[in-house]
């Protein structure tokens, strides 16, 4: 991998950023539309991570899943556009930025 802006680094099969709602990097495909704009990115369509909530120890993965209370894995949704280096996360997100819209932040140190 290589840091190809403060905001992007780019991998074999694409990009990657820094996602704040996730507080982990979030892989952008090869196969999507780019601007190749590196500090204003633009990439179609959106994009739609899904999994299970993670618990999480100063930002680290415990390797533990947050559970409800019968013992299931809590869904997990990051759904966005990234338009011009902002990120516009989509209603159906499971985070507290669902419906919200930021800049995308700079890759952590």
């Amino acid at each position: 991998m290589s840091q190809v802006s403060p905001y992007l680094r780019q991998t074999t099969d694409g990009y990657m950023h820094w996602c704040p709602a996730c507080e982990e990097m979030h892989p952008l495909p090869n196969g999507w539309a780019f601007n190749g704009d590196v500090n204003k990115p633009t990439f179609q369509p959106s994009f739609k991570h899904s999994g299970s909530q993670t618990e999480k120890i100063g930002g680290k993965w415990t390797g533990e899943w947050v559970r409800d209370l019968q013992g299931n894995p809590i869904p997990s949704v990051c759904h966005y556009v990234l338009t011009s280096g902002i990120l516009n996360f989509c209603a159906d997100c499971t985070h507290s930025f669902a419906g919200k819209s930021l800049p995308l932040p700079e890759l952590p140190k």
